[in-house]
């Protein structure tokens, strides 16, 4: 990423989150907290097993998206080439007039 542009897309190795994700936890790690959340966890599994492993089960996973299949992206890829092509043949249009080649 280069220092003039902060919103551009550093791509699936986001040094900028890790970094950030670093700074985070060594301040959790810092204050003490490690200890006390270890057992809060500790409690919570012994004390509600069942959601415990319902909700480790869940995390497994991963996020939830829609599954799309390959038919459904070359639908949607067709359908927004057919939408926009309006637009370039004006564009294409206007430049040919502003340029007199007809």
């Amino acid at each position: 990423m280069k220092p003039g542009n902060p919103d551009q897309n550093q791509g699936e190795g986001d040094r900028e989150s890790a970094r950030r994700y670093n700074r985070h936890l060594r301040t959790f790690i810092a204050r003490g907290k490690v200890e006390g959340a270890a057992r809060e966890a500790e409690d919570y599994v012994e004390h509600h097993p069942a959601e415990a492993a319902s909700a480790e089960k869940q995390a497994k996973r991963g996020p939830r998206g829609r599954r799309v299949s390959v038919d459904e992206l070359v639908a949607k890829g067709c359908s927004m080439i057919e939408r926009v092509r309006p637009a370039f043949a004006r564009l294409a249009a206007r430049i040919r007039n502003r340029l007199h080649l007809k």
